[in-house]
């Protein structure tokens, strides 16, 4: 009996956060955390599924999600499998805006396509797992899903709903630019609560902001390539001061970054953020006691990644 372990990077956003909406660029990363799937055929007819990091009020609808998935994977490569046990597990919080559910769908078609024996093809997983997302998203931009299915950085930019842009970037976070970290500051508006927020400031104070989100994306592109910290540094900065102005950054998280920049750090959100008490994930680089110190200060988590990793992985397959 075959037992197969796949897995597929979280995400972030570097830059471009709510201007990507508005037809601006964007630039995402993977992270070094990844979901792992495990499948496993049995010899009965029953579809077990395990969810050990799903806290246990979510678990009959984290099942149900997967069943559906997996329904759909199995209609992709026209096979109708029984008697398998679906095992998910992640080495990032799930729901924080780190991409959970693309690396599932990812995760879940790379380790079906090796079940059904089909040749092992990221360009071909990336557009069955998009049919999955659209499941749990109904529009999703198709971004989270090609990150999580090459890995590295990907530049992303909405023209119109039928001309979107995908690029993968060439080169990667340079190692020498330090260690990241993750503060979960938590968040309880949804992300369609904070761009219904930002849809209602005026045009000409939004567009102002993001027309310099677009040049700070940019020169983040390219202190990456130039492996120029200093610029990046900066570039980061704005781009979190950006944010703060678009009104997408409670008061508590402020006090977070400034005190990470009063350390020596950089730091700024990641994803749509939040005004009310925590703006979701803060993604910042300094030194990693420094971190620790601030996150208990803060009572937050830390989780140490790095950036730009690689995509969907074959980790195990035995028969």
């Amino acid at each position: 009996m075959k037992k197969i372990v796949v897995s597929a990077p979280g995400k972030l956003h570097l830059s471009g956060e709510h201007a990507v909406v508005y037809g601006k660029p964007a630039l995402l990363t993977s992270i070094s955390k990844r979901l792992f799937v495990t499948v496993t055929e049995t010899s009965g007819s029953e579809l077990v599924i395990d969810l050990p990091d799903v806290h246990s009020s979510d678990t009959t609808a984290g099942q149900k999600l997967i069943k559906r998935l997996l329904t759909i994977a199995q209609t992709q490569f026209q096979h109708n499998i029984t008697g398998l046990t679906v095992s998910v597990h992640s080495e990032f919080p799930i729901a924080s805006g780190l991409g959970s559910s693309a690396a599932l769908s990812v995760a879940l078609v790379g380790a079906m396509s090796q079940l059904v024996q089909a040749p092992w093809n990221q360009t071909d997983i990336n557009e069955k797992a998009y049919s999955l997302e659209k499941l749990i998203h109904g529009n999703p931009s198709g971004g989270d899903n090609t990150i999580a299915s090459f890995g590295g950085l990907l530049w992303y930019r909405k023209e119109f709903e039928f001309l979107k842009t995908f690029w993968m970037l060439p080169f990667t976070i340079p190692k020498n630019f330090g260690t990241f970290f993750l503060f979960d500051t938590k968040r309880h508006e949804t992300t369609a609560d904070l761009i219904g927020f930002v849809t209602k400031k005026s045009k000409v104070s939004r567009e102002a902001i993001f027309n310099q989100m677009e040049l700070v994306t940019k020169t983040i592109v390219q202190a990456i390539k130039d492996e120029d910290k200093k610029q990046f540094i900066q570039s980061l900065t704005e781009n979190e001061r950006l944010l703060e102005n678009l009104g997408v950054v409670s008061a508590a998280t402020k006090k977070l970054i400034r005190a990470i920049e009063i350390a020596g750090g950089v730091a700024k959100i990641s994803g749509a953020g939040g005004r009310k008490s925590g703006s979701g994930m803060v993604l910042a680089l300094l030194d990693e006691t420094v971190a620790q110190k601030i996150a208990q200060k803060f009572q937050v988590s830390l989780l140490p990644v790095s950036l730009g990793g690689p995509g969907v992985k074959l980790e195990k397959m035995t028969l």
